[in-house]
C-alpha cells in the first residue's frame, strides 16, 4: 500500500515539475512582459501630459487603447495636485531676521509700493516696515472623477482667446464651473481639455483587476496561499508639469534636430550684425561647427575670429541632451566651458529658453558666469529660490571686495522686473564697466562705472561703487553652471541656449538695445 501511495505522489510531483511548472513560468513571463509594456505606456502618457500641461479626450483614450495590448483590464487612478502661488507681503523686524506680519498683496499693494503698511484698527494695528514681496504655496488635489468629468464634457467652455469684455457679458449659466475648462481654438475635438499649470504634479496609478493565468496556476498549486491579492501589474508614476502649451498662440519648436549642414560661408555678416567693438566670443547654434552645423560636435566654434572656442561636457547628443534645431539643450547635468578670459570690465549676452521656473534640485541656475570666489554672472532664480526678492527673475550678480579686501558674501545685483516664463525665448545682456554717460555744463564728457541688465530690450541698472573682485585664477566662463570645484558643481541649467556673446568692455544701454533688435528678428522673440 505504501508503495502505491509513493508512486501516486511521485506521479503528481512529476506532472507538476514537467508540465505545470513550465506552463506557470510561461504565463509568469507573459505577466512580466505585460508589466514592462504597461510601465512604458504609462510613463509615456504622463510625460506627454506634463510636457503639454493638459489632458485631452484623445490623449486619454489613446492611453486606454494602448494598455489594451497587454490583454489585461485595469483600475486606473489619475491625480492632479495643483499648486497655487498667492502673492503676499512680509514685514520683517528691524534686524531683518524675523517675520513680524504677513499681508495679502491684493489688499495692500498700494501701501507696499509706498514702502510702509499702516493698519489703523484691530489686534494688528500699527505701522509695518521692511516689506518683502513673496508668495504662499498651497496645494489642492483633483481626482480622476473630476478630471474625466472635464474632458468628457462638450459644453460650458471658454476659448483660450476670450477677451475680458466678452467674458464680462457672458451669461453666468454658460460659464464653466471649473475655471480650467477650455477648448483649443481651431480644434475639431468637441471635448474640453483639462488644463494644469507649470509646477503642478500629475500622477497615474494602474493596477490589473483581472486574474491572470499565472495567478490562477499559482493559487491552484499553493491552495490559495496568495489569498485575494490578484495584483500582478502595478505602476505608480508621476512628475512635474513642465509647460502650459495650451496658452501659447505660437509654440517655439526646438524638439527636432537640425540634420543638415547650412554650408553658408558668409559668417562675417553674422558677426558684423552685432556690435563688434570689444567682441571676443561669439557662439551661434546655427553655425556651431564654423561655417556649418553639426549635431555631434563637442566643440562650439567661436565666430568672432579670436579662437575662443567652447568645449561641451557631459552631453549625450540625443533628443534631450545636445544639439536641438539651432540650440544646445541642457538637462541639468551638462555644461560648456569657454577659454580663460580675464577682464576688469565685461558684457555677457545670451539667448536662452528655460524649461521650467521651479526646480527642486537647482533653485538657482547659473546661465553664463565665471563665479568662483569672485567673478560675475547671469543667474536665473527659480520660484523656489531662497532669495525671495529674486524669485522667478533674472539677476546680474557681481562679487566685490569687502572692507578687509576679501570677496564679499553678498553680490552686487541688478534684478529684472518681470517673472520669467517657461518655454519663452529671452535675449539677456549683462553689462559692467565704464560708459560715457553725458557731458557736464562745460561740455566735457564724463564716465561712470555702471552695472546694467537688459532682458528683451528692457534695460535696468545702477551706478557701481564697489571694487570688482575677480574670480580664482584659471576660472573659465561656464555656460550652464559655475566654474566651482567638486562633483556636479558645473551643472545647473535646464533649457536651451541659442547664442552667446562676450565683450571685454561694457556695452551702453543703446548698444544693448541694438543687439536685442537683431536677436528679436533672428529668434522671433515676442
Amino acid at each position: 500500500m505504501d508503495g502505491i501511495l509513493q508512486r501516486v505522489v511521485s506521479i503528481i510531483i512529476a506532472v507538476a515539475i514537467f508540465f505545470i511548472l513550465p506552463v506557470y513560468i510561461a504565463y509568469e513571463k507573459k505577466d512580466d512582459i505585460s508589466y514592462a509594456l504597461a510601465l512604458k505606456i504609462t510613463t509615456d502618457f504622463v510625460e506627454n501630459v506634463n510636457s503639454r500641461g493638459y489632458i485631452s479626450a484623445d490623449m486619454y483614450n489613446s492611453f486606454i487603447s494602448e494598455l489594451s495590448v497587454t490583454q489585461n483590464t485595469y483600475d486606473i487612478y489619475l491625480e492632479h495636485t495643483a499648486k497655487k502661488y498667492n502673492p503676499v507681503i512680509y514685514s520683517y523686524t528691524d534686524d531683518l531676521k524675523t517675520i513680524r506680519a504677513k499681508f495679502d498683496y491684493n489688499l495692500y499693494k498700494d501701501q507696499y509700493k509706498e514702502g510702509q503698511i499702516v493698519v489703523s484698527d484691530g489686534a494688528n494695528a500699527g505701522t509695518y516696515n521692511n516689506l518683502v514681496l513673496a508668495y504662499d504655496l498651497s496645494e489642492k488635489k483633483y481626482t480622476q472623477d473630476q478630471i474625466l468629468s472635464v474632458i468628457d464634457s462638450t459644453d460650458k467652455r471658454l476659448t483660450l482667446n476670450t477677451n475680458l469684455d466678452t467674458y464680462k457679458n457672458m451669461d453666468y449659466r454658460s460659464l464653466p464651473a471649473i475655471s480650467s475648462i477650455y477648448e483649443i481654438e481651431g480644434s475639431d475635438d468637441p471635448h474640453n481639455i483639462y488644463t494644469m499649470n507649470e509646477g503642478d504634479e500629475f500622477s497615474v496609478i494602474i493596477r490589473n483587476k483581472n486574474t491572470t493565468m499565472a495567478t490562477i496556476i499559482y493559487n491552484a498549486i499553493t491552495f490559495g496561499l496568495a489569498g485575494n491579492n490578484n495584483t500582478r501589474i502595478y505602476v505608480n508614476y508621476g512628475g512635474t508639469v513642465k509647460a502650459e502649451t495650451y496658452r501659447n498662440k505660437k509654440v517655439f519648436d526646438d524638439t527636432e534636430n537640425h540634420n543638415t549642414d547650412t554650408n553658408d560661408p558668409n559668417i562675417s555678416s553674422l558677426v558684423n550684425s552685432y556690435i563688434s567693438n570689444g567682441l571676443v566670443v561669439l557662439l551661434n547654434g546655427e553655425y556651431n561647427n564654423g561655417a556649418t552645423h553639426s549635431n555631434t560636435t563637442n566643440v562650439w566654434s567661436d565666430l568672432s575670429g579670436n579662437l575662443n572656442n567652447a568645449v561641451l561636457s557631459n552631453f549625450d547628443f540625443n533628443d534631450e541632451s545636445g544639439w536641438r534645431f539651432d540650440g544646445l539643450h541642457f538637462t541639468g547635468k551638462e555644461y560648456v566651458g569657454i577659454s580663460d578670459l580675464d577682464f576688469d570690465e565685461m558684457t555677457l549676452e545670451v539667448v536662452v529658453r528655460f524649461d521650467s521656473i521651479t526646480d527642486t534640485n537647482n533653485p538657482t541656475q547659473s546661465v553664463l558666469s565665471n563665479i568662483n570666489s569672485g567673478g560675475a554672472g547671469i543667474i536665473f532664480n527659480q520660484l523656489n529660490s531662497t532669495d525671495v526678492s529674486k524669485r522667478g527673475k533674472i539677476s546680474f550678480d557681481i562679487y566685490t571686495e569687502d572692507e578687509n579686501g576679501n570677496v564679499s558674501t553678498t553680490p552686487s545685483s541688478v534684478v529684472g522686473n518681470d517673472v520669467i516664463q517657461a518655454n519663452k525665448v529671452y535675449s539677456i545682456s549683462a553689462s559692467f564697466g565704464r560708459v560715457n554717460l553725458d557731458t557736464d555744463e562745460s561740455g566735457m564728457a564724463y564716465e561712470s562705472f555702471v552695472q546694467l541688465l537688459g532682458i528683451n530690450g528692457n534695460v535696468d541698472g545702477k551706478d557701481f561703487s564697489g571694487t570688482y573682485y575677480k574670480p580664482a585664477t584659471g576660472s573659465n566662463f561656464i555656460i550652464g553652471g559655475n566654474p566651482l570645484a567638486g562633483v556636479g558643481a558645473n551643472t545647473q541649467l535646464k533649457g536651451t541656449v541659442y547664442s552667446v556673446r562676450i565683450y571685454n568692455r561694457a556695452l551702453t544701454e543703446e548698444e544693448i538695445k541694438q543687439n536685442y533688435e537683431i536677436d528679436k528678428q533672428k529668434y522671433s522673440i515676442e
